[in-house]
């Protein structure tokens, strides 16, 4: 299915062509639209978004009423389905002039190009090595707002002294600010996860401490 509905500006959510989702790939599609995360992203119009797992665009849109956005996605079906989202509606002017980017690839293999801001709902098995990649991104991001799998996002915000604080918690709060924002129920996804899940707003600091990464 292409195109949306305009309600007072906005693209209205809308049902699409079923798809089935591969588990294996870590697909759960945010579906509650009004389960919004791009506010607490703070995004300006000049702003170039990077969205991992655009899946079936939901989110995609929310971002493009705002700013451009380059969508990261490795599997084809969903390429499809973000591409016929934007055809037919007020976002395919603006993407004339956006230029909304589908790359297809697989994220923690790729280069990643510019980008001012990270909104994503990524796959739980690949959390940590996409945290760590986004933090080591030059030039540094402002920020990134991403839904994680909850006893993961813990792990991120917990301080010294906390029963779940861990090596996860020290490396990525050396190098970033961490603020959990929202908590997700697991119905709000589809299919449901086995677990609920988390946002979490992370900033790298600027300039990143000295480190000496040389290891003795």
């Amino acid at each position: 299915m292409a195109g949306g509905k305009e309600v007072k500006g906005k693209i209205a959510p809308q049902r699409f062509q079923e798809i089935q989702f591969q588990k294996s790939k870590g697909q759960h599609i945010l579906k509650n639209p009004l389960l919004s995360i791009v506010q607490e992203a703070g995004l300006k119009s000049t702003d170039i978004v990077l969205e991992i797992g655009p899946g079936t665009r939901n989110l995609t849109m929310k971002l493009l009423e705002v700013c451009k956005v380059i969508a990261v996605e490795l599997d084809p079906r969903m390429v499809l389905e973000v591409t016929r989202r934007v055809q037919g509606t007020p976002c395919a002017n603006k993407l004339q002039v956006w230029m909304l980017a589908v790359i297809q690839c697989y994220i923690l293999k790729t280069e990643l190009p510019y980008f001012d801001v990270c909104v994503a709902n990524v796959p739980y098995m690949i959390s940590s090595p996409i945290t760590f990649k986004l933090l080591s991104h030059p030039p540094l991001v402002r920020c990134a707002v991403i839904l994680f799998q909850e006893e993961f996002a813990q792990h991120l915000v917990a301080q010294p002294g906390d029963s779940l604080f861990c090596r996860l918690s020290a490396n990525t709060q050396l190098l970033a600010r961490v603020f959990h924002l929202l908590k997700v129920g697991k119905n709000n996804l589809r299919p449901p996860p086995k677990v609920d899940s988390s946002v979490v707003r992370i900033e790298p600091r600027n300039p990143l401490p000295p480190i000496n990464f040389i290891c003795i």
